[in-house]
């Protein structure tokens, strides 16, 4: 199947997907337990998140350096109605961390950055390093498949976004500004 005989993702889902992981990386402290082959996981938004207004193609908004994703100004953003449209997470499988930006509503990898590959052959390095983008895949596969069993649940609409939306107007929210 090409590219273009895919079904496209609907663009909300990509922005939901975004803000649920960065909600659930927070909620749960990172750990995700996702079903067989990926099992124990760990996800992080790490030094980048881009907003934009619905009607938008672009981001208007950027935040970037350390955390910004427990900045005011990140929240300020969502609860603007502002949706997110790149952010770039880290993901750690057992000693393995891949870094990457999420990106559009195709939900776009850039940015990749793969472990360490060990060893002074070439062809074993190159071998090693399809391993990592295939593993970083299959976790990627798993966060979105651990995505669309929450999305897909009658819990969705009163249990799960419920709770987003305390996060989002949390603690952070009631802090005083300088």
């Amino acid at each position: 199947m090409t590219a273009a005989q895919a079904t496209p993702i609907p663009p909300h889902l990509s922005s939901e997907f975004y803000l649920w992981l960065w909600w659930r990386s927070e909620r749960d402290e990172a750990a995700f337990e996702l079903p067989h082959p990926v099992g124990s996981v760990l996800a992080w938004v790490e030094d980048r998140l881009a907003f934009r207004r619905p009607a938008d193609p672009r981001p208007t908004s950027v935040m970037t350096g350390e955390n910004p994703a427990a900045s005011l100004e990140s929240r300020a953003a969502l609860a603007g109605g502002k949706v997110l449209h790149e952010l770039r997470v880290a993901l750690k499988r057992d000693d393995r961390e891949f870094h990457l930006t999420l990106r559009g509503p195709s939900l776009d990898v850039g940015q990749l950055k793969l472990p360490q590959v060990l060893g002074d052959n070439p062809d074993e390095a190159a071998v090693d390093r399809m391993f990592l983008v295939e593993e970083c895949f299959l976790i990627l596969d798993g966060l979105l498949r651990a995505f669309y069993a929450d999305r897909a649940e009658d819990g969705w609409r009163r249990h799960t976004l419920p709770a987003m939306r305390e996060w989002l107007l949390g603690p952070s929210a009631g802090q005083e500004l300088p």
